[in-house]
This record gives C-alpha cells, sequence and structure tokens, in this order.
C-alpha cells in the first residue's frame, strides 16, 4: 500500500513540475512576443481607444463569468465523468451561451447610452460573436487539464495567443484604432476554440436532462457566482472611473492597472491550470495539501515579490522609457497598483485549492467579503481622480486579504502564521530591493528617458533581492529552481 501510494505520489509530482515547466515554458514564449506587440500596440493607439475597450470589456467580460457555469471545474474536480453526463453538461452550455450571444445584442445600445458613447454598441455586439464559439470549448479544456496533458494545452494557448497579437498589431498598423483590439480579442477565441477541440476532440450530441445532474449544478453554482462575484470586484474600479471620470481618465488608469496585473494574470494563470487538478487528486488526503498549498504560496512568494515590487520602484523609467511621454498621467497609478499585486497573486492562488478540495463556497465568501468592502472605497477615491482610485487599493487590499487569508488556512486545516511566514522572507528582500533602488535613485540623478539608466536600477535592485533571498530562504529558491530544471 505504502509502495502504491509513493508511486502515486511521484507521478503526480512529475505531471504537476512537467505541467509547470510547459505552461510556463510557451507562456514565456508567448509573452516575449505579446508584450512586446502590447507595448507597440499601446504606443499606436490612444487612452481614447485603450478606454473604449475597457468599457466594452466589463460587459463582455461579465457575461464570460456566466458562460460555462461552472461546469468546467466540476468535470476537472469530479473523481468519474462519463459520457452522458458530459452530453448533458454540452447541452446546457449551448443553451446559456445562444442566451448570452442574444442578451448582448439587445442590451449594446443600452450599455452604450449609459456610458454615453455611441461608439459601443458595435463594438459590443461584435464581441458577442465569442458566445457562439466558447461553448465548444468548454469541454475539451476541461477533458485536457483534468488528464494533465499540460503541453498540449501550452501548445494550443501559445499558438491563440500570438495568432490574436499579430492580427491587433496588422490592424493598428493599417489605422484601424480600438477595432484592432476588437478583431484581435475575437481571433483569439476562435483559434483557441479550433486548438483545443484538436488537441482533444470530444464532440458528440447535446442532451438536456436534469437527471443526476445535482450535484454538479450545486458545485458549478458557487463556481460561476463566485466568478461574477470576482468579476465586479476586479473590474468595479473600471466601471466606476468610467462613469465618474470619463473615458480619456480611464483609458490612462485602465493601461496602469493591466500593466501591473501582467505578470499576475500570467504566472497565476500557468500555476492555477496545474494547480486545481493537482488539488482534485489529493482532495482525500488533507496533510498533502497543506504541504502543498504551503510550497506553491513559497514559490509564488519568491516569484511575485521581486517582480512587482521592483516594477513599482521603477515605475517613472519603464513608462518614460516604453510607452513615452502622453502616458505619464499612468505613472503614479501603475506604481501604486503594483504594489499590491504579489497579495492578488498569493490569494488568487489559494482559489483552486479549496476548489481542488471540493470547498467551492469559502471561495465565495471570500469574494463576496472583498466586494463589499472595496467597492465604496473606490467611489470615495474618485474624489482625488485615478490616483485616489489606486491609493484606495493600496490602502484596503491588505486588509481583505489577511482576513481572506485566515478563512481559507482554517478551511484547508492549515494555520495563518504558517502563510504568512511563507511569504515573509522574501517580502523583505523585496522591501530591501525597493529601498536600495531609490537609494540609487537619489545617488545618480534622476533620467526617466534613458534605457541605460533604467537597466542599471534593474541590475542594483536584482543583486539585492538575489543576496538577501538566498541567505534568508534558501528553501524558498531551490523550490524555483527545481520548477525551472
Amino acid at each position: 500500500m505504502t509502495l502504491n501510494s509513493n508511486a502515486h505520489e511521484l507521478s503526480l509530482r512529475q505531471k504537476v513540475l512537467s505541467g509547470l515547466r510547459w505552461s510556463a515554458g510557451a507562456r514565456f514564449v508567448a509573452q516575449l512576443i505579446t508584450w512586446a506587440i502590447t507595448i507597440f500596440v499601446i504606443r499606436l493607439l490612444t487612452p481614447d481607444d485603450y478606454g473604449l475597450m475597457a468599457m466594452a470589456m466589463v460587459f463582455i467580460g461579465f457575461l464570460t463569468m456566466l458562460n460555462e457555469m461552472g461546469f468546467g471545474a466540476a468535470i476537472i474536480q469530479r473523481r468519474d465523468v462519463d459520457k452522458p453526463t458530459l452530453q448533458k453538461i454540452f447541452g446546457f452550455l449551448i443553451i446559456a451561451n445562444t442566451l448570452l450571444f442574444l442578451a448582448t445584442l439587445a442590451t449594446a445600445p443600452l450599455i452604450a447610452g449609459f456610458f454615453n458613447e455611441h461608439r459601443l454598441s458595435p463594438i459590443i455586439r461584435f464581441l458577442s460573436i465569442q458566445f457562439v464559439v466558447m461553448p465548444f470549448g468548454v469541454i475539451p479544456q476541461s477533458l485536457i487539464d483534468r488528464s494533465m496533458l499540460f503541453r498540449r494545452r501550452a501548445i494550443v494557448d501559445l499558438t491563440s495567443a500570438l495568432t490574436g497579437s499579430v492580427i491587433t498589431l496588422l490592424l493598428a498598423l493599417n489605422g484601424f484604432g480600438v477595432w484592432s483590439l476588437v478583431w484581435g480579442s475575437l481571433c483569439l477565441s476562435i483559434c483557441r476554440t479550433i486548438g483545443l477541440n484538436l488537441v482533444r476532440p470530444c464532440l458528440s450530441r447535446p442532451q438536456l436532462s436534469f437527471e443526476n445532474m445535482r450535484n454538479i449544478i450545486s458545485f458549478g453554482g458557487y463556481v460561476t457566482l463566485t466568478r461574477i462575484i470576482w468579476f465586479f470586484f476586479v473590474q468595479a474600479d473600471i466601471f466606476i472611473v468610467g462613469k465618474v471620470l470619463g473615458k480619456e481618465l480611464l483609458g490612462f488608469y485602465s493601461v496602469s492597472k493591466n500593466l501591473a496585473s501582467l505578470p499576475m494574470d500570467k504566472i497565476v494563470g500557468i500555476i492555477n491550470q496545474v494547480a486545481f487538478p493537482a488539488f482534485s487528486k489529493v482532495q482525500s488526503d488533507p496533510q498533502r495539501a497543506a504541504a502543498l498549498c504551503l510550497k506553491m504560496v513559497r514559490v509564488m512568494s519568491c516569484l511575485a515579490f521581486p517582480i512587482l515590487w521592483g516594477i513599482s520602484s521603477v515605475a517613472h523609467e519603464l513608462i518614460g522609457v516604453v510607452l513615452g511621454p502622453k502616458w505619464d498621467m499612468a505613472i503614479i497609478p501603475f506604481q501604486l497598483m503594483a504594489l499590491l499585486v504579489p497579495l492578488r497573486m498569493v490569494g488568487n492562488l489559494l482559489e483552486p485549492s479549496v476548489l481542488g478540495l471540493g470547498r467551492p463556497e469559502v471561495s465565495f465568501v471570500n469574494v463576496l467579503f472583498a466586494f463589499g468592502i472595496l467597492c465604496p472605497c473606490i467611489i470615495v477615491g474618485t474624489h482625488w481622480g485615478i490616483v485616489g482610485v489606486s491609493i484606495a487599493w493600496v490602502t484596503v487590499y491588505p486588509l481583505i486579504f489577511i482576513r481572506n487569508l485566515s478563512r481559507t488556512a482554517t478551511a484547508l486545516g492549515m494555520r495563518l502564521p504558517d502563510l504568512l511566514f511563507a511569504m515573509a522572507r522574501p517580502a523583505f528582500a523585496a522591501s530591501a530591493m525597493y529601498a536600495s533602488v531609490v537609494t540609487a535613485k537619489a545617488f545618480f540623478g534622476f533620467d526617466a528617458n534613458s534605457a541605460v539608466y533604467l537597466i542599471l536600477l534593474i541590475i542594483i535592485g536584482a543583486a539585492v533581492y538575489s543576496s538577501l533571498v538566498l541567505s534568508l530562504h534558501r528553501e524558498g529558491c531551490q523550490e524555483v529552481l527545481e520548477l525551472i530544471r
């Protein structure tokens, strides 16, 4: 029995490490290209273009939270899934997405009227085509993740991301403005769906039946509600800024927030893609789940704090060199938002742990608590413009994080101090790194438009962080290196 258990644990570990390597490698290659393209596109387009796209995505993004009804997560989490169940899920997905498509077509003028921007209506209607495509990708993706076929999934994600980015760039170069972003988003979705079906063909006749679906619907319902509230939580500031401060300031704010969140979106996406199936495999062994969770927090902290706090420390120089002077108003929001992203990365990381162990209600309560606390503070912050909104995030979110971390630790049978200690040493080393960069600026002077100066600051910060974290947190460094090897 012990030999079988050890063999199973070794197999799971190998699958997790292989999945992380393939996902990280593919996304790293994709991001080197797509980030370069994104930065070039930002220089071509205007804050007004990005403001329009942000307004449209508030509505489209919300409906996207509903499109799979949590069934994808249910497929991964369940120990056994048969073909009749998949056919029933497919039937529900087709009906749900058809309704979303029709609702989007009907309400697009109302959304445009709410923002007092008539150009939004055709953009929203065009983006609604995604709802016709999406139901055909949910089941293949879930089965790929359930089987931990991460290499194939990584290739699909890489191909679709590059396709969408290249199309966006080509259209931006030819003067399509905001429509280059719209077409890029739609082409990415179509390409990804086609790729998933090529990797894991599973199309069959859809069925509409509630028989033996109670547990799946219940699990999916919690996941869907959590995602809806999470969407409002992370998009509330976009909605409020767009309505109160207008599309131009929203353009500055959305770019600063998106740039600060890029590492979170990519790194957490990689780990969550692997973590959820892994936790589902060990749901009957709480001790292994707790150990896996602590390891994930240590690895994430070693990556997140130096990257994001390093970005914050050189925000003026980074915006000046990469985006140019027309984006100066985004500097302070970018600098502030980058400070709290490491906490958001660790917080987001814990969601697959409670989902994999069959506790979706914990994620639901966490997100509901965060949404109820943060939104009023953002509204107050708009009195001081986009800087005030950023200050609201930085002031309030750490308090939300500690409370939600405590609730999650209890659900996982862990102690809050253990989770905090796993984060403490990388955070301390990153704080010292930040101080060293600020000191270097005072010593060398200030030149926000010099790439050489920016590189010098990055080298100083990296040297300080590396020396400190190697001496204070060798265990975490070894775990990061283990993923790279």
